[in-house]
């Protein structure tokens, strides 16, 4: 499994209803985001996890471990729009996939809040953040074995709640502030961020055969006149698996795609909207100087980034359109093995789990004929007749198709195919939407066998069955459709919050450090159940402390820059009746090369009970320094073209793990140099002592050399050997003031 979230509401119509009446009015949009309260211990959703023998334990989790701190909080982001008649909100929530259980929550929610209409809901596909929320689906029998349990732990219903209400407070707020737009969209080769990770069917499309291209759909505020002044937000379509960190990472995680959404709108300046695409078959590219972790997230953000900003510089739209249609259509597909078009007898009459068809391997493969593989797959439990969503959403001429699941490469270009009629000048194929029914293959890749097939229920013909049904989609979008069918949500059960054994209060303070190394502020706060506390940085500048700026539009605060972990004593595992407990709360801010030097402090901010009394608590850390690093410790030295060029580098800075927690070298410190060579210390001019074999040393400046990486002198004539380089402790420093404590040699043969 692997997947995040979608939503759009046409105002005024029930979900499955007929299109909306394009209107004669402008349009308008809005953007809003809001935060899914995970607490910490909630297990991760996407990998089959078991948990260790010191598993602290969590009243969130079940089978699953626990998790033990946030790298990043989950949110849901909404795009509303509106041309005076139909109101449509985009929701991506950052969670692993999607339910027709959160569906109808979210449907309620926003009843309950007087915002009437559709919804579509699709998933970012991290595998990193909250799970429970996907009810029970059991093999053979309702006593049988929950096989979505084993990726999504069981079901929890306050947990799906949480997220149903984040939905719901983006969308609002989104329709709050609709403002006109006039809208542009480009398309940018990104080839350099995902992979083709299904080898098996090579045979059918060859190697590397996914979609990299990254689309960026641009809104931009308007005068009374309709001409663009400002750019309001982006959506942003890409391909890839948000499975960058481990099924051993122990913090709660956006992974990829969260890295992507944030630097875009760091780059942008305005809220971007990561949605997913054909992503089934599709994988994070490493980088090839080797980040991995955190280190590959900040990365792949970077360069998502870059890209991004290129399309939406090309993006940039004309003057508003006095008339937009919008129109939005949801279809309910009836999910039967004979609506499918198996005969009896070659499929499992409910759906079936777990078919292994196909050859052994990559290296050996073969594809199952389709009467062989009614064998090889187990029954799900008998259960009603039921109706998936697809959707399609018209935007002047930009058409989007959801579709409910892991849409692999090949299906998504055949949905896009089935749009055709359409005529849109850019159409979009929106994968984990709306429902989830595993991968979505063509049927001679599915039963060329593999992982995809084994958790995709409805078998070899499920692709092309909901492309086809996108294709009636299309010629009947202005007649009434069916419904999907609409679940039955349980009724959650709160958690009691575990009272605090004291008031909040400061454990371990911060210190004075130089860059490169890790601030550390622990204080004891409240039950995970009340929310995870916020952390924010600031800085002293004129005698008073303010924000630092992570962009000139975001203020460090909380992840990815400050991560939080959290322990319990007594741990859930030991007492799980315990009505008291220390919760113990440490942030940690990793500084680089050119972080700011000044005075710092930490603020922690949150509620906690204590003697059955909520209060919120405000702890700030004692102010710190943070002064330039004695780090710059190692020295390389090359030839090129006749030139010595050398290398002052840093430490080698390599992400850390234990037991797949990242515990050290989150950053990156350097986006041109590996880690294992550490961070190259740029500066202007350095003096050097060149000794030939032999001789006597002689000193020599080296200016800063951009084109070759390093700083640069002629080498003096000399006889051929091994020549002796160094640089004297202290003279070595780099453009940000930083300076190498002891003296760095080399050596170079010539």
């Amino acid at each position: 499994m692997k997947h995040a979230l979608l939503v759009v509401a046409v105002a005024g119509l029930s979900p499955g209803c007929g299109p909306s009446t394009p209107s004669t009015g402008p349009l308008r949009a809005g953007v809003a985001t809001a935060l899914v309260e995970v607490p910490v211990g909630a297990p991760t959703g996407g990998y089959s996890r078991s948990k260790a023998g010191d598993d602290p334990g969590s009243p969130w989790a079940n089978t699953f471990p626990s998790t033990r701190g946030v790298h990043t909080d989950a949110t849901a982001r909404a795009l509303a729009l509106s041309n005076g008649v139909a109101r449509v909100a985009f929701v991506r929530i950052d969670v692993c996939l999607i339910t027709p259980s959160l569906r109808t929550r979210i449907r309620q929610l926003l009843d309950a809040a007087g915002e009437k209409g559709t919804f579509i809901v699709q998933a970012t596909h991290t595998h990193g953040h909250v799970a429970r929320f996907f009810e029970p689906v059991r093999i053979a029998s309702a006593t049988g074995p929950d096989f979505v349990a084993l990726g999504m732990d069981t079901y929890d219903a306050e947990l799906e709640v949480r997220i149903a209400s984040a939905a719901v407070r983006a969308i609002t707020d989104a329709f709050a502030g609709l403002v006109p737009v006039s809208v542009g969209s480009a398309v940018v080769d990104a080839s350099g961020l995902n992979v083709d990770r299904r080898c098996e069917n090579d045979p059918l499309y060859g190697p590397e055969y996914r979609d990299p291209s990254l689309t960026v759909v641009r809104f931009d505020e308007v005068d009374s006149s309709g001409a663009p002044v400002r750019p309001l937000t982006a959506l942003t379509r890409f391909s890839v698996h948000g499975t960058v960190m481990s099924g051993a990472n122990p913090l709660l995680t956006t992974d990829v795609t969260g890295a992507m959404e944030l630097a875009a709108s760091d780059a942008l300046g305005v809220p971007v909207v990561f949605a997913q695409g054909a992503a089934g078959d599709v994988s994070p590219k490493t980088p090839a100087l080797g980040f991995d972790g955190t280190q590959q997230l900040e990365w792949s953000g970077l360069e998502f980034a870059r890209l991004a900003k290129q399309a939406f510089t090309e993006a940039a739209p004309g003057p508003a359109r006095p008339t937009s249609t919008l129109r939005h259509v949801e279809r309910g597909v009836l999910l039967t093995r004979e609506a499918l078009g198996y005969p009896r007898g070659q499929f499992p009459e409910y759906g079936g789990i777990g078919c292994m068809v196909g050859g052994k391997s990559c290296r050996e493969p073969f594809q199952t004929p389709v009467d062989e593989g009614a064998l090889l797959c187990g029954p799900v439990q008998p259960r009603p007749k039921l109706r998936t969503a697809v959707s399609l959403l018209e935007l002047d001429d930009l058409a989007v198709v959801t579709l409910p699941g892991e849409v692999t490469t090949r299906v998504g270009q055949l949905a896009l195919e089935a749009l055709a009629p359409l005529g849109a000048r850019r159409a979009m194929v929106f994968g984990y939407a709306q429902d989830h029914y595993g991968y979505l293959l063509e049927q001679d890749d599915f039963l060329r066998g593999g992982y995809e097939p084994t958790v995709s229920p409805w078998g070899w013909r499920m692709g092309q069955y909901l492309v086809g049904e996108i294709a009636a989609l299309v010629s009947t979008r202005t007649e009434p459709q069916e419904k999907p069918t609409d679940a039955i949500p349980p009724e959650p059960t709160a958690r009691p919050v575990v009272d605090s054994e004291a008031a909040p209060a400061i454990v371990t303070d911060t210190v004075a450090l130089q860059r490169l190394e890790t601030a550390t502020f622990a204080f004891t706060g409240g039950d995970p159940g009340l929310g995870t506390p916020t952390v924010a940085l600031e800085r002293e500048e004129a005698g008073a402390f303010v924000p630092v700026k992570a962009s000139p539009t975001r203020a460090v605060v909380n992840g990815p820059e400050i991560i939080r972990r959290y322990a319990a004593t007594p741990t859930f595992a030991a007492q799980p009746m315990a009505m008291r407990r220390r919760h113990l709360w440490t942030a940690s801010w990793e500084t680089l090369p050119d972080t700011a030097l000044g005075r710092y402090r930490l603020v922690a901010t949150g509620r906690a009970q204590v003697s059955g009394q909520t209060q919120t608590f405000r702890l700030e850390s004692a102010p710190f320094t943070v002064a330039a690093s004695g780090g710059i410790s190692a020295l390389r030295a090359r030839l090129v073209d006749g030139r010595l060029v050398l290398e002052p580098r840093f430490a080698p800075n390599p992400i850390g793990f234990e037991q797949g927690d990242p515990v050290r070298n989150l950053r990156v410190r350097d986006l041109e140099s590996r880690p294992t060579d550490g961070a190259l210390a740029r500066g202007s001019a350095v003096e050097v002592s060149v000794q030939p074999p032999g001789g006597s040393p002689t000193t020599s400046m080296a200016a800063w050399d951009e084109a070759r990486r390093g700083y640069s002198v002629e080498l003096p004539a000399g006889p051929a050997g091994t020549w002796e380089l160094s640089i004297a402790a202290g003279a070595c420093t780099d453009r940000n003031g930083n300076r190498n404590r002891d003296v760095l040699r080399a050596q170079l043969t010539r």
